[in-house]
């Protein structure tokens, strides 16, 4: 709907400087006039359709294309929800859950590290992260094993490069467990 919104506008504007011998220019301006109504209410009723949900990792996508009551997301500047009609919005996303509510009442939650998200103003929701997984999909005593690996590797190698990355492997690790309501 926008390609065609944006042809129309183009058209509008190529009609106005259009000459007006013969009543061409005024005959270009009406049928871009009459395009770009129908693109503006083409998108207008695309606005009315369900929120279509696309959530991915680089190696997959976890949710495709579909429809969606609601997404509850962890913006950056706190948690946030996103329902059909919502405004545009560009959002950064901190480590945290992000909760699927589908039509049928049926939920999801995933873990993500972090990633953003894109809501269109045509109730196309794009969220894209560097991993995700289903939180009923988390191996706690893996989790568990990993977080005291990592806090070994931070002391181990204090003040160093490994150092900081086992710090940021043990917040994440932190915020997992958060998420999963589970102590390390």
């Amino acid at each position: 709907m926008r390609v065609a919104a944006a042809v129309a506008r183009r058209a509008v504007v190529a009609a106005a400087v259009a000459p007006a011998a013969g009543g061409a220019g005024v005959r270009a301006f009406h049928v871009a006039s009459v395009a770009t109504a129908a693109a503006e209410k083409a998108a207008a009723a695309a606005d009315t359709s369900e929120l279509v949900l696309n959530l991915a990792v680089p190696h997959r996508s976890l949710v495709a294309k579909m429809a969606v009551k609601r997404v509850t997301l962890p913006g950056r500047d706190g948690v946030f929800g996103v329902e059909k009609n919502s405004p545009p919005l560009l959002s950064e996303l901190r480590p945290g859950v992000i909760r699927v509510d589908f039509n049928d009442g049926a939920s999801e939650e995933y873990f993500v590290p972090g990633g953003f998200s894109f809501k269109h103003a045509n109730n196309v929701m794009d969220v894209s992260c560097p991993e995700g997984v289903k939180l009923d999909q988390v191996d706690v005593d893996a989790l568990r094993a990993a977080n005291t690996e990592a806090g070994k590797k931070r002391d181990a190698a204090a003040g160093s490069k490994e150092a900081a990355e086992a710090k940021v492997v043990l917040e994440l690790y932190r915020s997992l467990s958060q998420s999963l309501k589970i102590t390390l």
